[in-house]
């Protein structure tokens, strides 16, 4: 965003023995031309970052007494970044993420360089068209612990100001309650960031590095599409590329972030009273711009149906056992990684219930 340079932790690249398999300088460039500068006004972005500072203190408030979590914490940080400046925080939240990966690739420098380039420049395309359309983010360090980022898209919400007028103010402060509920999951339940962490070190393990067994799943991709085509289902494509092992962790993965994600939904709408004056029409206006033309190209192209399923099922997920047990109740999900819903306990809040609570417990108010 014009006039405004955020300085994200870590902006320059972590020393280490191991090569790095992304390139963050071709990312980065390549996501400078995807997704071109848009210039704003400096008085446009210096009240924008007036109101998010303005917006921050009840909006945190708010999060925590809804999700009675994070009571502990010091205040949420927040930082309104260009979208060059996302595609950064992210990058700076992968390092190390893929270095397991990096380390059992039998290439030599030469080829790890060519290989980090080509790494670069794919992501650097995908985040380079995510930033125009994201609003907000809690970034958590992948690659260990460090400081994660909460941070808001400036030209985006700049963008959707000019759109929808003074509705603009209520999904700036929508946005920021789902991230704080992130940031509030993370931040107050310290186990959960590692949890994370190990799935992707489970995920990376398993990965097939044998070019023989790469070759011949090449050979199966046109039966696969033609899966894909017919099912409209990213489930052929999974099955064909991923081992058992990465089966099983995908799908532990999708409960958790169903989890999360469906607790962030219902935080942004459950603790909206006096925040947030017309919550209904806020998400009328963000399901709008997710149905237009770009984003469903985009949704396609990134695999982020699989993003809106984990919002749909986890909001539907939280809602029932809000209603048994009082968010309080909820809370015990992020008692330890045992208590998480399993797969199908997403489906099946009841089941989640039983084996968690004994049972529902009636009616609670959160």
């Amino acid at each position: 965003m014009s006039g405004h340079r955020s300085h994200e932790p870590g902006d320059a690249p972590a020393t280490s023995t191991t090569p790095p398999i992304i390139d963050e300088a071709v990312a980065l460039r390549i996501a400078a031309l995807v997704a071109p500068t848009q210039r704003s006004d400096a008085r446009e972005a210096a009240r924008l970052r007036a109101a998010v500072a303005a917006d921050l203190v009840e909006v945190d408030r708010a999060a925590r007494a809804w999700t009675g979590l994070g009571a502990e914490l010091p205040p949420t940080h927040v930082q309104v970044v260009s979208r060059t400046g996302w595609v950064r925080a992210n990058l700076v939240g992968l390092r190390g993420a893929l270095d397991p990966l990096s380390l059992r690739l039998r290439t030599s420098p030469a080829g790890r360089r060519v290989g980090a380039r080509l790494v670069g420049m794919q992501l650097g395309t995908l985040l380079g068209l995510l930033s125009t359309k994201v609003l907000g983010q809690f970034i958590l360090p992948l690659g260990g612990p460090g400081r994660s980022q909460l941070v808001l898209v400036g030209p985006n919400l700049l963008e959707l100001g000019r759109r929808h007028g003074t509705l603009a103010d209520d999904v700036r402060r929508t946005v920021l309650l789902h991230e704080l509920a992130h940031r509030l999951q993370f931040d107050a339940v310290p186990w959960l960031g590692e949890h994370l962490r190990g799935l992707l070190r489970r995920y990376l393990d398993a990965a097939r590095l044998d070019p023989a067994v790469l070759v011949e799943l090449l050979g199966r991709i046109p039966e696969v599409l033609r899966a894909l085509r017919e099912e409209a289902s990213l489930t052929p494509i999974l099955q064909l590329v991923l081992t058992d092992e990465q089966r099983a962790v995908v799908e532990e993965a999708q409960a958790m972030m169903s989890l999360l994600e469906g607790h962030g939904n219902a935080t942004m709408y459950g603790a909206a009273h006096g925040v947030v004056r017309d919550p209904e029409r806020v998400r009328a206006a963000l399901e709008e711009r997710r149905t237009d033309l770009a984003a469903r190209i985009l949704t396609a192209v990134a695999g982020l149906e699989l993003k809106r399923r984990q919002y749909r099922e986890g909001e539907r997920f939280v809602r029932k056992v809000v209603e048994q047990v009082g968010t309080e109740g909820l809370n015990r999900a992020f008692s330890g990684p045992t208590s998480l819903p399993t797969p199908r306990e997403i489906g099946d809040p009841e089941a989640w219930l039983t084996r968690v609570h004994g049972g529902a417990q009636g009616q609670a108010t959160p």
